[in-house]
C-alpha cells in the first residue's frame, strides 16, 4: 500500500467518523444537552483555574458520556435495522444502551461535584461570608502564620496553619486539625492581605523531646500553593 493510498483511506475513515458524529448531534436531543452541559463545565473549570490533573479528569468524564451516547445511538440503529417490527429483545437492547448512558451521566455528575464543588463553594461562599478582597484588606495582617505539611497514615498529604509564636510547635498541636489541599487553600484565602505565611519543616515530638523533620509535598503541589497564595496576596515563604 502506497503512502497516498494510506492517507486517502485514513481521510475516508475520518470522514465516516465525522458523519457519525454529525448524525448523533442532529438526531439525538440528549447529545445537545450533553454538549451544553459540557460547555458550561469547561467555562466553570476555566474560571476556577483548575490544575492540569483536574482538567484531565473532567475531559475524560465528558468523553465517557459522549462515548456512551454514541454507542447507544449505534445500538439503536442496528436494532432498528435487524428488527423493524417490535420485539421484546429489541427493547432490551435499546433499554440496556440507554441504561449505559444514564450510568455514565450520573457518574459524570458525581465527578463534577467532587472536582468543581469545593473550589466553586469557596469562590461563591466568599461573596456571602465576607471573605471578599475588600473585607480582607480591612483585616490586620498577623505577619507570622505558620504552614505545616505531613503525610497521614493513608499516605495522603495533610496540612495545618497555626499562628506563629516564639516557641516550637509540638506534633500534637500541628496534627490536631489536619486539612486537605482544598482545605488549606480555603484557610489561605481567608488570611489578611499582606499576611506572611512561613512553611515550617520541624516540630517537637514530645514523646522523645526531640525536633523531627516534616516533609514537603511534591513540587507540583508546592507550586500550586505558591501561585494560589500570590493570587490571594499572601506572602508564602519556604525554608
Amino acid at each position: 500500500m502506497s503512502i497516498k493510498t494510506f492517507l486517502l483511506s485514513r481521510m475516508t475513515a475520518f470522514g465516516h467518523a465525522f458523519h457519525g458524529w454529525g448524525h448523533v448531534l442532529k438526531t439525538q436531543h440528549n447529545a445537545w444537552i450533553h454538549a451544553v452541559v459540557a460547555l458550561l463545565v469547561f467555562i466553570v473549570s476555566f474560571w476556577l483555574n483548575l490544575p492540569a490533573r483536574d482538567w484531565a479528569v473532567i475531559i475524560l468524564t465528558v468523553t465517557m458520556v459522549f462515548t456512551a451516547e454514541f454507542i447507544n445511538t449505534a445500538i439503536e440503529a442496528v436494532v432498528d435495522l435487524a428488527s423493524p417490527v417490535h420485539h421484546p429483545l429489541a427493547k432490551v437492547g435499546k433499554d440496556v444502551g440507554a441504561g449505559a448512558v444514564l450510568i455514565s451521566a450520573l457518574a459524570a455528575i458525581l465527578i463534577g461535584l467532587l472536582i468543581l464543588g469545593p473550589p466553586l463553594w469557596q469562590r461563591i461562599g466568599g461573596w456571602f461570608e465576607g471573605t471578599s478582597q475588600t473585607s480582607r484588606a480591612e483585616q490586620t495582617a498577623f505577619k507570622g502564620m505558620e504552614l505545616y505539611s505531613w503525610q497521614g497514615e493513608s499516605g495522603a498529604w495533610q496540612y495545618a496553619i497555626l499562628e506563629g509564636t516564639n516557641r516550637n510547635k509540638t506534633l500534637d498541636e500541628v496534627q490536631a486539625t489536619p486539612l486537605d489541599l482544598q482545605g488549606v487553600k480555603t484557610e489561605i484565602g481567608q488570611l489578611a492581605i499582606g499576611e506572611s505565611l512561613f512553611w515550617m519543616n520541624k516540630a517537637l515530638d514530645t514523646s522523645s523531646n526531640q525536633m523531627v523533620d516534616l516533609p514537603f509535598p511534591p513540587d507540583a503541589v508546592i507550586s500550586e500553593l505558591q501561585s494560589f497564595a500570590r493570587e490571594k496576596q499572601v506572602d508564602l515563604h519556604l525554608p
